[in-house]
């Protein structure tokens, strides 16, 4: 049994909070991660810290996550070494792991991802599950599966944090005040207006164009900036989006309450560019938020717009295969979350349903 191993038994002192609420705010987690103990951050972003991160810690861990010296060459540098605790600070609750294995090998490995790789230090770069599955197979090749199987687990609980999208398969909390719940038809009239009233044609354009893909065809915030003119198919069927992202291409008709909105985009925004326009930003993480936090008004939240368009895909009765198609995934773990904002059908509309023989 190796030194660290032994951390694992002699040294659990802690035993973590709850951390499925700070899954419903990853997007804010993101951008800030490695600036948590800063001063002047936004009001909003201290309220999601003080429910998920330091303040949250009991008093051994929060010792170990702020003291506990990291290996490699991440204590020379301080964006790595902020980067490191404030990611083991919010991740895996009720773990096994000891706090001080936690930060010893997460240091490790985004001192490999940023030193050796080249990678940026960008969360979603960092805590994708390519990265950590790369550094498992590549660094720790020699060891024995079983120790490579922790090392992989440990990395994918901070993941499965920081990026539940990369993650259906584990549950998200829909069901709570401050969790990702959809928008009433009310909350999304006044949107409407909050995208109209915007001071600029540009801020206009954008606030549109982020209701119309994330309501109107499920897309996810960091798939904005890759959707052109091109991958827009206007025709006597509607109107039909070409997604490709990452982990592969998918088609999604757009609803048809937001096509007149679609066709006025098309028009004014210009060719050769995306539909959204130059980012300068080095990460497409919180391209939504960072939006809306200079815009005038009361803005949406691009998951809760994403949720709102597929809970209505639900309610309507998409079949369930072709949902998890336009969505862009295999299986979905928070449907049951998503399902208790779905009202149940009437009982003449219940025994309809299912009494009829032209549903297949």
């Amino acid at each position: 049994m190796d030194n660290e191993t032994d951390l694992t038994y002699l040294n659990r002192i802690t035993r973590w909070g709850d951390t499925e609420w700070a899954r419903g705010f990853a997007e804010i987690l993101l951008e800030f991660l490695g600036l948590f103990r800063t001063p002047n951050l936004p009001t909003k972003v201290k309220k999601v810290l003080a429910r998920c991160s330091y303040a949250t810690l009991p008093p051994t861990a929060l010792a170990v996550v702020l003291s506990e010296k990291t290996p490699d060459a991440a204590m020379d540098d301080p964006a790595v070494d902020s980067f490191v605790r404030d990611a083991v600070s919010v991740a895996a609750p009720h773990t096994a792991y000891a706090a001080k294995l936690m930060v010893r090998r997460a240091a490790h490995f985004v001192t490999w991802c940023v030193r050796d790789q080249g990678w940026p230090l960008d969360a979603e770069v960092i805590w994708s599950v390519r990265a950590i599955e790369l550094y498992v197979s590549t660094v720790h090749s020699e060891l024995k599966e079983g120790t490579r199987r922790n090392y992989r687990a440990l990395l994918i609980r901070i993941s499965e944090v920081l990026l539940p999208e990369q993650h259906p398969e584990r549950t998200a909390s829909l069901s709570g005040k401050d969790t990702a719940e959809p928008y009433t038809r009310e909350e999304m009239a006044k949107f409407r207006t909050w995208a109209g009233d915007q001071l600029t044609p540009d801020k206009r354009d954008r606030a549109m164009l982020m209701l119309v893909l994330c309501a109107g065809a499920g897309v996810r915030p960091r798939e904005i900036p890759f959707i052109y003119h091109h991958h827009v198919t206007v025709d006597e069927d509607g109107i039909l989006l070409v997604i490709d992202a990452e982990d592969g291409r998918r088609e999604v008709p757009l609803l048809a309450e937001w096509e007149e909105w679609m066709i006025v985009l098309l028009e004014r925004r210009p060719r050769g560019a995306s539909l959204w326009g130059p980012v300068t930003r080095s990460s497409f993480h919180n391209l939504t938020s960072a939006f809306t936090e200079r815009t005038h008004g009361d803005p949406p939240r691009a998951d809760r717009l994403r949720h709102t368009w597929l809970t209505h895909h639900l309610t309507v009765g998409v079949p369930m295969k072709d949902l998890f198609r336009a969505v862009g995934v295999s299986k979905m773990g928070h449907l049951p979350q998503l399902l208790e904002h779905i009202d149940y059908r009437s009982e003449t509309e219940y025994r309809r349903i299912f009494r009829s023989e032209d549903n297949a």
